[in-house]
């Protein structure tokens, strides 16, 4: 495989763009092209290199866009034949099984706040395949050496007031900042613009309060109403890495959706106005493209 064709794959996720990757996976007897052939299949039916051409390639990004639609990846055989089941109306004889691979561009990730947590989130988060930018006004926390190399850093004003990073859809968000009012902030400005998670630190009370208080404020209370918190998957989490593990544990579940609904209405995620009636709990909350899984049992209900 060339450098080209990476580099392909690397302008097309940095636009934002999920793609489907079609790659020549087996054949047997005459096939258009050789193994490991590949072509890069947009959302928009747009492709880049290819892998045979003629009506297998069409029916190819047919099968590529339906991936995309599906969000997951399969196999499928194509047969060079004029009839029989997948025949391409074709005389070469020959067969061919295409691996697709739906492929993500990085999530990008919010930290609101570069104090221990925030710093533990930021290097899990990076591993893990997001595009992190860590928010602080302390000069002292937005250190690059503090931080793994591509962590984007942003210092704001004290209060978290004035040019916030703005929030794209589909972003994660990790509030994390050092006081409610600062939490408070963030909050309002994260919330109503199509994030895909957004979580606040803190005891179920705290994190009512600053629900309650954002929704007086202006926020509506449908843009709160899929906050998450306290913050991260309850593990008993209690040292900052333990609780970045949480934290970046509810993320993955998210972005994979791997969680029912049951999960997603947990009692951890607060509505405003649910403040438990025992009072405050203690805080024991709990880059590369995102490949999705093969669904390697579809491939063969689709070829039985």
């Amino acid at each position: 495989m060339t450098l080209a064709f990476y580099e392909e794959m690397a302008r097309r996720l940095r636009c934002g763009r999920t793609v489907a990757v079609a790659t020549l996976a087996g054949s047997r007897g005459s096939t258009p092209r050789g193994f490991g052939s590949k072509m890069i299949v947009t959302e928009s039916g747009e492709t880049a290199f290819s892998i045979g051409g003629g009506a297998f390639e069409a029916l190819v990004i047919e099968d590529a866009l339906q991936a995309i639609r599906e969000g997951q990846g399969f196999e499928k055989e194509y047969r060079f034949t004029e009839q029989g089941e997948n025949a391409l109306g074709m005389v070469c004889g020959g067969t061919a099984r295409v691996l697709f691979e739906v492929v993500r561009p990085p999530a990008p990730l919010f930290v609101f706040g570069g104090g221990h947590v925030g710093r533990e989130v930021a290097y899990q988060g990076a591993r893990l395949g997001f595009e992190v930018t860590v928010v602080d006004d302390r000069p002292r926390y937005l250190d690059p050496a503090r931080y793994p190399e591509g962590v984007r850093l942003a210092r704001v004003e004290h209060d978290f007031s004035g040019d916030l990073p703005p929030i794209p859809p589909g972003a994660f968000v990790a509030i994390l900042t050092r006081c409610h009012r600062t939490d408070l902030a963030a909050l309002r400005h994260s919330a109503g613009r199509g994030p895909a998670y957004v979580g606040v630190i803190g005891s179920r009370r705290k994190v009512a309060t600053v629900l309650e208080r954002a929704e007086a404020m202006g926020t509506p209370r449908e843009a709160l109403a899929g906050v998450h918190g306290p913050i991260g998957l309850p593990i008993g989490a209690e040292t900052p890495e333990e609780i970045a593990v949480s934290i970046m544990a509810e993320m993955i579940s998210v972005r994979r959706a791997a969680v029912g609904q049951e999960r997603c209405s947990r009692s951890s995620r607060l509505r405003v106005g649910d403040v438990p009636a025992d009072g405050p709990r203690p805080v024991t909350s709990t880059g590369p493209a995102t490949i999705l899984p093969i669904d390697r049992g579809r491939a063969r209900r689709r070829d039985a």
